[in-house]
Order: C-alpha cells, then sequence, then structure tokens
C-alpha cells in the first residue's frame, strides 16, 4: 500500500505489512522528508535569529535615542521608531512560531536509521514476497500517552514513561518466526525547595534506559529438546560492551532474550561514538539464540546457518 504522508503527519506512526522491499522503501521516503523538515526547520530558525538580533539592536538604539533626548525635541520620529520596533518584534515572534512548527515535525532520526540496518542485514533470511510487519513510533518518548504512573522517590516527585516504539516479526526462510522489539524508559523527577529568602526552587533530572527484546519462535518437534537449554542458552548469549543481559526465558518452543543499554544509543555508529550500538546489538541477540537452536540439533546431526551475521 502507498505510503500515507497526511496520516503519518497526524500521527506520527508507521504501521504495515508488507515485504522487505516495500518496508526499505518506505523508510527511504522517510528519511528523504525528514531531511527536508530539517532543512526548514533550520532555514526559518536563521531567518528568525536575524530577525531577534535587530529587534535587539532597534530596542537598545531606540532606549539611547530617549535617555538622550531633551524635552523640547519632536517625538514624531521616535513614535515612528517604536512602531518599527514593534513590527520587527512580531515578525520575530512568527518567525519563531514558524521554526516551531518544523521542529515538532522532526523526527529520531536514528529510529528509522536502526530499521534500515536491520532490514538490511536480515533480508537475505527472509523470502522476497513474505510479509513482514513492522511498527514505528516516533513521537516523543514523554508524550502523555506513554505515561504509565506516578510516585514518589523519597523527595523527588516522580513521571514514569514507557515507549514501546519497534516492533518487527517476520517469518525468516527456516520456517522461524523472528520478532524484535524495542522500548525507552524514563522517569522525570523534581523536586521543590523554599531557600531562606521565602523563594521557589525547583530542581530537575531524570533517569532512563533502553530495552531490547529477541523472540525466536520455532516448531517443538523441530527442537525435542529446547526446554532443557536455559542453562547452554546462558552460557550462549554474547553482548556487546556496556550492554546487559536482563531476562533469558527458554521453553519447548520458543527463545526469549532481553537486554538493557544506555538511552544514548546509536544505530550506525562512528570511530568516535563511545555510545552502545543498537543494530550490533540486535544481531548479536539473533546470533546467539541462534546459537542456542543449533545445540538443540546437534544430536540430530543437524545444524542451523547462522542468522543475522554482523
Amino acid at each position: 500500500m502507498p505510503f500515507d504522508i497526511n496520516r503519518f503527519h497526524a500521527e506520527k506512526r508507521y504501521l504495515n505489512t508488507a515485504p522487505v522491499s516495500e518496508l526499505m522503501g518506505d523508510l527511504g521516503f522517510l528519511a528523504r522528508f525528514d531531511t527536508e523538515i530539517e532543512a526548514l526547520r533550520n532555514k526559518w530558525r536563521g531567518r528568525a535569529s536575524v530577525a531577534t538580533w535587530c529587534s535587539v539592536g532597534l530596542f537598545v538604539v531606540l532606549l539611547i535615542i530617549v535617555f538622550g533626548r531633551s524635552g523640547e525635541e519632536d517625538s514624531g520620529g521616535l513614535e515612528k521608531g517604536w512602531a518599527v520596533w514593534g513590527l520587527t518584534l512580531v515578525l520575530a515572534v512568527g518567525l519563531h512560531l514558524r521554526a516551531n512548527k518544523y521542529s515538532r515535525q522532526d523526527l529520531e532520526n536514528r529510529r528509522y536509521d536502526l530499521l534500515s540496518q536491520l532490514l538490511l542485514r536480515l533480508r537475505r533470511d527472509i523470502e522476497p514476497d513474505e510479509p513482514v510487519t513492522l511498527a514505528l513510533d516516533f513521537r516523543a518518548v514523554d508524550h502523555a500517552d506513554k505515561l504509565t504512573g506516578k510516585g514518589r522517590a523519597g523527595r523527588w516527585t516522580t513521571n514514569d514513561f514507557e515507549d514501546p516504539w519497534m516492533s518487527l516479526q517476520a517469518r525468516l526462510r527456516d520456517g522461524t518466526h523472528l520478532k524484535l522489539s524495542m522500548e525507552e524508559w524514563l522517569q522525570k523527577r523534581s523536586r521543590t525547595k523554599v531557600n531562606a529568602r521565602g523563594k521557589h526552587k525547583t530542581k530537575r533530572k531524570q533517569k532512563s534506559a533502553t530495552f531490547l527484546q529477541a523472540q525466536l519462535r520455532v516448531k517443538p518437534e523441530r527442537h525435542p529438546e529446547l526446554a532443557s537449554m536455559q542453562d547452554a542458552a546462558r552460557k550462549a548469549v554474547r553482548l556487546p560492551p556496556k550492554v546487559l543481559l536482563s531476562k533469558l526465558d527458554v521453553s519447548e518452543d520458543r527463545l526469549s532474550l532481553r537486554a538493557r543499554m544506555e538511552s544514548d544509543w546509536v544505530a550506525v555508529p562512528t570511530d568516535s561514538a563511545s555510545s552502545p550500538d543498537a543494530t550490533r546489538t540486535c544481531l548479536m541477540m539473533l546470533l546467539s539464540l541462534y546459537q542456542v537452536l543449533n545445540h538443540s540439533n546437534a544430536r540430530q546431526g543437524k545444524k542451523l546457518p547462522a542468522r543475522a551475521s554482523s
């Protein structure tokens, strides 16, 4: 189905079930759309900045004139000056509002970059016509719909947000059902104190984390000893530095791995980047799960091909 940009504008969410090629095309469209929005935002920010400085400069000049003039001087020219300053101020405000409009439409680049990288790596393991379900949410982590609770932590008032912004589901060539998901967690804290002079001062801080989940669902008859391989599964898990194992479940028909990393992750790392690589983490999680499936088949003399090679 064609990409509905008007609906995306209103919802900032993407949901589609289609072959990998169509999903990658939509993600490419989103990237181009976001680049255009960023260019418009920067252009209007620049114009707003110029208008603001002109307004400030004119205001200073008018103040100098006001304090330097004598009482007998004609005030007609000064009134025109204030009128021009007022128009400049209104123009600056209007330009800032226009720039903010484009800022609200701006997308978080790493979200569509991550899915582009993952689909690029996984497409060799998915039949070309196989439908893949992809759901993305580009709304902010602290959007009102994502508030999950309010409370207190000591003297702090807390607001908790959970943002399950990504879900990818597909059937691989070997019949295994894959599900990848990602969730951002954010806790905002605030505390108000009254100082000795009676003034109220509010201090704010926040905590955050990112959780990735990888799941493989298989036919029990193909892996009859899978449920007894919890220990082997834990030994098979390999994760990048700064990424922690959060949960590991093994049952007769599925493997599930949950990992935690810092929220400053990147999708396309650079040589100087010290943040966690989310693309590599997802692929290593899948490789770890496939290692367990290979162990479960070892006694049957079968070996599954490595998937999602990094």
